[in-house]
């Protein structure tokens, strides 16, 4: 269950969807294929993946996203700053 911003620098506690921004991250799968394999439904074939759950405050969205790299790991990452006009 979230309980705060995805930022470890920001103790903002997560309140209500409508406010910042959600995150859902598939990490793997659940199952082994193995499982599956007997069915017939192609759909039924697929294990369920793993999803994880973040959430950056209103404050922190304007400013961080989140990725994960190959290992699974989540990291906050400054977005791309506008070019400024002349």
């Amino acid at each position: 269950m979230l309980s705060h911003c995805a930022n470890l620098e920001c103790s903002k506690p997560f309140l209500q969807l409508g406010q910042g921004e959600l995150f859902l991250i598939e990490t793997g799968c659940v199952t082994n294929l193995d499982q599956n394999a007997g069915s017939r439904s192609a759909f039924a074939r697929h294990a369920p993946r793993r999803v994880e759950r973040y959430w950056l405050c209103d404050q922190c969205s304007q400013v961080w996203t989140l990725t994960h790299d190959l290992n699974q790991r989540i990291g906050l990452f400054p977005l791309p700053q506008p070019a400024k006009t002349a």
